[in-house]
């Protein structure tokens, strides 16, 4: 029986994206799903957006050869309450030849949600049942 690790019936894209503000409200934990291709390692560009319009921060990966992310990211001049915009870009190629797989945008308020009583993140792609198992991983504050 051979187990096949990849889903090459599916078009690579992001599965889920799931951001949590820590509570000090300067730093976000940033989980990603990116559907698992054979011989295809893409970029991936997750970015926050200040209420104008402007980049805070970012997380760019090249070639990116796991189809989980975990990281976090650091704000500048964080403001509690605010809403920003979450922009996530999943593509393969540089320079001029890059080709975008997948584009998604969404809302984050940046206000403390605790995983481990079962709060819901920011993101899409998870039920609340993500959030709660999410909890079994979260990393040190």
């Amino acid at each position: 029986m051979e187990i096949n690790l990849f889903q090459d019936d599916e078009p690579q894209k992001f599965e889920q994206i799931l951001l949590f503000p820590y509570p000090d409200l300067k730093r976000i934990w940033v989980r990603a799903w990116i559907v698992a291709k054979l011989d295809q390692n893409p970029n991936v560009e997750i970015r926050v957006m200040n209420p104008d319009g402007s980049e805070n921060n970012s997380i760019y990966l090249i070639a990116h050869a796991e189809n989980k992310i975990n990281s976090t990211l650091h704000l500048r001049k964080p403001e509690a309450g605010v809403t920003y915009r979450v922009l996530a870009e999943l593509s393969l190629g540089m320079g001029q030849t890059v080709e975008v797989l997948d584009h998604r945008e969404f809302d984050m308020v940046l206000e403390f949600r605790d995983p481990e009583e079962g709060q819901q993140g920011f993101g899409f792609g998870f039920p609340q049942v993500q959030a709660q198992s999410a909890a079994s991983s979260t990393p040190n504050a």
